[in-house]
């Protein structure tokens, strides 16, 4: 790696940690300079310019292997016909980040990050689509077309909230990992029951007055 690789990805890992404990907004540029060895104030705009750039550079590097793991996936599930099967959509959806938090040899701040992210952004950017983030977009494609019997607004909500479960979930299993407060049947249990209550929430009839 070179150095300049490597000074980037100092500056990647420290963001990474400060917008998960404090948030996207809570953090200045300065601060993730110097949380990450620089002594340069600029250290930071240097490598990335912005902090969207900032932000759209630790995605990249956290979720192109996740992508690459739900695209095998997907096309399995094309290959196998299960394409209807909302279980199987579900388990797609959340299996690649949990195993990604649970594998991880030292402390993750990924999920923490993400569930950051959600709660301040409304969606990703549009580059993101058909980029590192293009398993996602088939599986909100996919899920919103096993719920056909929604109307589009409650289909667009409920694929919303599962974002919103999954990425909550899995940023409390990470902190309660890392705390090692964690064994290894408990964080099967948690992720078990998250893909449960996801299908649940997917599958459930629409409340009344909102099917419209």
């Amino acid at each position: 790696m070179s150095v300049n690789s490597e000074s980037r990805l100092r500056i990647l890992l420290a963001a990474e940690r400060l917008f998960a404990e404090r948030g996207i907004d809570g953090v200045s540029l300065r601060e993730i300079g110097s949380a990450s060895g620089h002594r340069n104030n600029s250290a930071v705009q240097y490598h990335f310019g912005t902090k969207d750039s900032l932000l759209a550079s630790l995605y990249e590097l956290r979720m192109a292997p996740l992508n690459e793991r739900r695209k095998a996936v997907l096309r399995k599930i094309r290959k196998d016909g299960r394409q209807g099967d909302l279980r199987a959509l579900v388990e797609a959806y959340v299996l690649p980040l949990a195993e990604s938090v649970s594998e991880a040899e030292e402390s993750s701040w990924y999920a923490r990050f993400a569930n950051r992210y959600v709660l301040s952004r409304k969606s990703f950017p549009e580059s993101f689509r058909d980029g590192f983030a293009s398993g996602v977009y088939a599986l909100h494609r996919m899920i919103a077309a096993c719920l056909e019997e929604l109307s589009v607004p409650v289909r667009q909500e409920r694929i919303r909230q599962l974002q919103l479960l999954v990425v909550g979930v899995l940023a409390d299993l990470e902190r309660r990992r890392d705390e090692e407060q964690l064994s290894p049947e408990d964080a099967q249990r948690t992720v078990a029951e998250l893909v449960e209550t996801a299908v649940a929430l997917l599958a459930a009839p629409a409340s009344a007055g909102t099917q419209r």
